[in-house]
């Protein structure tokens, strides 16, 4: 059996030692995946030819975008470190979280998918989307939402 723990390093203690009993009890393979998105590039609110507003030009640095990627490894690679006692198999991905999630799932077989569940207001939802919402819509394979509550330590 393969358990998929998809995650953004800002889960609870409670819920990785959760998922990690989960997989120990059930003699699963666990796969801890990370996705983050590249870097948008950042418009300029004016022109810098002109000095009137406007958003045509965009600034886009590769070393910043390096920087960012160097980050994010090393904070997963921290985020394992610190969360897990037993081996596991991690990932770490570019690209927008919710499609990266299924598409790892499929090209990995996994019989299980568990994701954190944020508890979120109306107006963030419509803002921000979910990216649990787009995973349990569009799964083909059995979904776990771990309850994440504010009151929750995350180490």
């Amino acid at each position: 059996m393969k358990i998929l723990f998809a995650v953004d390093l800002e889960e609870p203690v409670e819920v990785t030692r959760a998922v990690e009993t989960l997989s120990t009890r059930l003699e699963a393979e666990l796969l801890v995946l990370h996705v983050f998105a590249t870097a948008p590039a950042t418009p300029l609110p004016i022109d810098p030819m002109s000095g009137f507003g406007d958003l045509s030009y965009v600034v886009y640095d590769p070393a910043v975008q390096e920087n960012i990627e160097r980050a994010e490894e090393h904070e997963f690679h921290a985020f394992l470190v610190e969360r897990f006692s037993r081996p596991v198999r991690a990932a770490l991905r570019k690209g927008e979280p919710a499609a990266t999630i299924l598409d790892e799932a499929e090209a990995e077989a996994v019989d299980l998918i568990v994701l954190g569940k944020r508890h979120h207001g109306r107006l963030e939802r419509l803002l921000l989307g979910s990216v649990t919402r787009d995973v349990v819509e569009h799964a083909t394979r059995p979904v776990l939402l771990m309850p994440i509550h504010r009151e929750q330590k995350q180490a």
